[in-house]
């Protein structure tokens, strides 16, 4: 059996329409690689379409996790970490396509940058748009400036400095926090540093391993110089409401892991409260927005 250089890590939960272009999106002919699939008891016809691909293209290696039970994403990811061989681990979203050359060019840079523990590309729209997908760390200032409601009254002169609203997408740069929609990284890299945390479910759990790469000591780059394509929200949008109080969990978790100074504490007390009264506001608009 050939040697794996990459490992596709591709989480599902009711993508029937975006895995099988995603999974023919990638380069099976250019590098040695292999795909590992896991299934978080997709309703719809997911696995089919899995199944249907892997008949297609026998000479694909995919490795197929099937849960019984919905366990979130971090967990799933690390089902599949579990189970990668290759030099290079990619995390892919299912709603994706990778343009030709894109991982080769994730491959190469990490090669050539020792210090990078994360490598992200650009990320295009549907319509071929760059798709803003680094953040910086949030801070409180942050959530309750979000949490206000003014940067959508007024984005001009309110916005929250993590959304990095002044990055323009198309120069390399080091940076904080790509989301993990496309993610790819070293084994090395991931031995140091460890999988994803799985008190956060399903979101959140990206800003986790990115802080944590960066207190082992290891770079998070941005490049341009790859790129892929995504149908962004295909797997939230469908699940609105709960995706609401999913969200806000993950907010509350983040800060409450990493507050360390009694005023932290507290202040995390309070930001709880406020993301229970907002994620109820949100809920209730939401249903509304329904019955329309």
């Amino acid at each position: 059996m050939k040697k794996v250089t990459l490992s596709a890590l591709i989480v599902t939960y009711n993508n029937e329409n975006h895995i099988f272009p995603c999974l023919f999106s990638l380069p099976w002919n250019t590098i040695p690689m292999e795909a590992v699939l896991v299934d978080n008891r997709s309703r719809d016809r997911t696995r089919e379409k899995i199944e249907s691909f892997c008949r297609q293209y026998p000479e694909s290696l995919v490795k197929k996790i099937h849960n019984p039970v919905n366990q979130g994403f971090a967990h799933a990811v690390n089902q599949a970490v579990a189970q990668c061989e290759g030099d290079f681990i990619l995390l892919l979203g299912p709603d994706t396509k990778v343009s030709a050359g894109a991982l080769k060019t994730l491959i190469l840079f990490l090669e050539t940058h020792p210090s990078a523990g994360l490598v992200a590309p650009q990320i295009l729209n549907g319509k071929g748009d760059i798709q803003p997908s680094c953040r910086r760390f949030p801070t409180y200032r942050d959530v309750l400036l979000e949490l206000s409601g003014l940067p959508r009254l007024f984005p001009r002169r309110f916005f929250p400095r993590w959304k990095m609203h002044d990055f323009d997408h198309r120069h390399e740069s080091e940076v904080q926090q790509p989301e993990a929609t496309c993610l790819m990284t070293s084994r090395k890299a991931l031995q140091d540093v460890g999988g994803l945390d799985e008190q956060f479910p399903m979101f959140f759990n990206d800003v986790d391993w990115c802080r944590r790469f960066r207190a082992k000591g290891w770079k998070i780059f941005f490049t341009p110089r790859a790129k892929i394509h995504h149908q962004k929200g295909a797997s939230v949008f469908p699940h609105y409401l709960p995706m609401i109080w999913k969200s806000h969990q993950g907010f509350y978790r983040y800060f409450q892991k990493y507050a360390v100074s009694p005023w932290q504490k507290a202040a995390t007390q309070v930001l709880g409260f406020l993301l229970i009264f907002t994620a109820l506001i949100r809920s209730l608009s939401t249903i509304l927005k329904h019955e329309e």
